[in-house]
């Protein structure tokens, strides 16, 4: 069982092939339970497929970027989103000076598969889609794979301040970097193993303060 609140940052940690991409898949409603309920608002999830694009925005670990103009790309979120909408977007994500300086600014071509983009500035492009959509929900899985720490850290910071009062959940395997979560959810054996705020587990449970310290070379493991 797991109960956020709104505007809640929440991580979600553990082994791989714990489920937890499938608990972001059941968020969505792309998978039924086998037991209990998933509820937002006290909805069943499953009652709410209709407005999903309006509560939701999710973004996987390789997000598509397509062979179209930047606006296009960032637009899917919001087909009638304006030039200052989208601007705002690229702004949040700090993605803005970089399209300024591409030919044709918001009408720059991006490419197949966004190769004229790095992997950093892709992810931060389908971030924008996301916020142009204004959804009160954003579940993010596993949105920093792939990247350097340098530009982990400073992509989690920027999708900390872009999110602002939305609730978000996020997959990640790296621990470092969660300061700013207000809740630490780690499975384990298909159950909740660890739960709190970072700080509290870092100074009440030895297991999780080992693998934070793990997790940033700061311990041994022999």
């Amino acid at each position: 069982s797991l109960h956020i609140r709104a505007g809640q940052k929440v991580a979600l940690l553990g082994p791989s092939g714990e489920g937890k991409t499938t608990i972001l898949q059941l968020l969505l409603g792309d998978l039924v339970p086998q037991r209990g309920e998933i509820r937002v608002n006290g909805i069943p999830v499953r009652a709410l497929q209709d407005m999903r694009p309006r509560i939701f925005g999710y973004l996987n670990q390789e997000p598509f970027v397509f062979n179209t103009t930047i606006a296009s790309n960032i637009r899917l979120g919001k087909p009638d989103a304006t030039d200052e909408e989208l601007w705002r977007a690229l702004r949040s994500v700090r993605l803005d000076a970089q399209v300024r300086a591409m030919p044709g600014e918001l009408d720059a071509p991006v490419d197949e598969a966004g190769r004229r983009l790095s992997g950093g500035q892709r992810q931060r492009l389908a971030l924008a889609r996301i916020l142009v959509k204004d959804t009160p929900v954003i579940l993010l899985d596993e949105p920093t794979i792939g990247l350097d720490p340098i530009t982990e850290r400073d992509l989690m910071n920027m999708i900390m301040r872009a999110s602002d009062a939305r609730t978000l959940l996020w997959v990640t395997h790296h621990l470092q970097g969660l300061e700013q979560a207000d809740q630490i959810v780690f499975m384990e054996d298909g159950h909740i193993a660890m739960q709190g705020r970072p700080e509290e587990l870092y100074r009440m449970n030895a297991r999780f303060r080992e693998l934070y310290l793990l997790d940033v070379g700061e311990l041994r493991n022999d």
